[in-house]
């Protein structure tokens, strides 16, 4: 008597802990998916750097005339948000240099959006840990960015930090500017291609450097939380480990 009681516990228990286990799983099945951050933005990219037009590093191969490709670059923001925080018109800069790599952003942003564009300045420009894509993270500063465009020129001056302006290639109707489809450097789908009047970069971190007739890209861009910024493509002999930090394809 004793022992079929005893059966009958067991197996009265088993169905108990079958029970519960089964509704654990409805619960977290239930349960809707825990999702992050929520955000778009869409404008246009204006950059020049240090190579020769136009720059072989957006077609995979390694920096020419020299063996480095130093940046600057901006974001415009025309229509952004993150969690709702609305993000229209301002700025998203940087810098690769001989020294490093440098985040700059628009000092017009309130507290609120400075938190949004960090973070979404973060992803675009790739920055974990110590390192900004390729380079060492030198860090962020909130500055003015000044940037202008037209169907002829493009200009930037993130200030106290580097600038440029621009021209750019007209094609052989002379109407209509050389453009670039799918580059492999940068994320915009078509760039137009421009020759640079001034290059110039003067920074906080010791960077120094001038140049006139290097290559420039304009583009528009359009990302959101899922788009997924990976390291631009070079030639070999820009790969990590081949080259010191100082002469290494940066992009």
């Amino acid at each position: 008597m004793l022992s079929k009681l005893l059966i009958a516990m067991l197996l009265l228990s088993g169905v108990l802990a079958t029970f519960i286990a089964a509704g654990r799983r409805a619960t977290a099945f239930d349960q809707p998916p825990k999702t992050g951050d929520r955000w778009q933005i869409k404008g246009s990219l204006s950059e020049a750097c240090t190579c020769s037009v136009p720059c072989t590093c957006n077609f995979g191969e390694a920096p020419s005339p020299h063996s480095y490709c130093y940046a600057v670059y901006s974001y415009e923001i025309k229509e952004g948000t993150f969690n709702g925080i609305k993000l229209d018109g301002l700025r998203i800069g940087g810098m690769e240099t001989a020294k490093g790599n440098a985040m700059y952003l628009d000092a017009r942003a309130r507290d609120d959006q400075r938190a949004a564009l960090e973070t979404i300045a973060r992803q675009v420009l790739r920055v974990t840990g110590d390192r900004m894509g390729h380079g060492k993270f030198l860090g962020l500063k909130y500055v003015d960015i000044k940037q202008q465009h037209d169907d002829r020129h493009d200009a930037l001056e993130i200030v106290g930090a580097g600038s440029f302006k621009t021209g750019y290639i007209m094609g052989r109707d002379k109407t209509r500017p050389v453009t670039v489809v799918n580059n492999t450097a940068w994320a915009i789908h078509e760039a137009i291609k421009g020759k640079t009047e001034s290059f110039a970069i003067k920074d906080q971190y010791g960077n120094q450097y001038s140049a006139t007739g290097t290559n420039s890209n304009h583009g528009d861009f359009e990302y959101d939380q899922d788009t997924v910024f990976e390291d631009h493509s070079c030639a070999a002999s820009c790969a990590a480990g081949e080259k010191d930090e100082h002469t290494r394809h940066r992009h």
